[in-house]
């Protein structure tokens, strides 16, 4: 009964860290240091997705974040016509007069699931490979657990209208998020805060 309760206890124990971790993160954060522009002021923001209502849905959530920087913000989907895609040619023929100074794409990236054993006794074990959980620590139990989170990836390229070129970009992985929604909130503050700590926004 006891060994009951302390692998209960444990079990228990391994779901509150899992749960109260850090549910998004960014990686391989390109920033070009060479760029010495100053702070955007307006900016189009393109959500890349396979379905129309999620294209939607990344760009509201990024035009929500940005205008709480005071950024003046144009959605893709509402300035470009149906069926036409963001290029040299259809920028210049939308956007060219709006002083557009700055183009956000979100770029949906697809689903993994990752994995992680916990072995039965007592040991130091590492709580997922990722680093942003609690570190390492020390787990007393007496039954293997495999731990099964989805993970969802986006990445998100930040490009200056003057000459056309990549200034910032970044993976973003989501651990078991409810839905879309839940997604590009959690990846469009993170990447929004980000680019006010780089000083391209307020």
């Amino acid at each position: 009964m006891k060994n009951k309760l302390i692998s209960l206890f444990t079990l228990s124990f391994l779901l509150i860290i899992i749960s109260c971790s850090q549910s998004t993160r960014l990686t391989d954060v390109y920033t070009d240091e060479t760029f010495s522009g100053k702070e955007f002021k307006k900016v189009l923001v393109l959500g890349l997705t396979k379905d129309d209502w999620k294209q939607k849905v990344y760009e509201n959530e990024f035009r929500s974040q940005l205008l709480t920087h005071n950024i003046e913000v144009l959605t893709a989907w509402q300035e470009l016509p149906k069926g036409e895609q963001l290029n040299k040619e259809t920028f210049e023929k939308y956007f060219k007069d709006k002083n557009v100074d700055a183009v956000l794409v979100a770029i949906e990236g697809g689903e993994s699931t990752d994995k992680t054993l916990y072995t039965a006794g007592s040991e130091h074990v590492h709580v997922g490979f990722y680093g942003f959980y609690a570190s390492t620590a020390s787990f007393y139990h007496n039954s293997d657990y495999l731990a099964v989170e989805k993970v969802v990836h986006m990445r998100t390229n930040l490009y200056e209208t003057n000459e056309a070129r990549l200034i910032w970009s970044a993976k973003s992985q989501s651990y078991e998020p409810e839905n879309t929604g839940d997604v590009i909130k959690a990846v469009s503050k993170d990447v929004v805060g980000e680019l006010s700590i780089q000083g391209y926004i307020k």
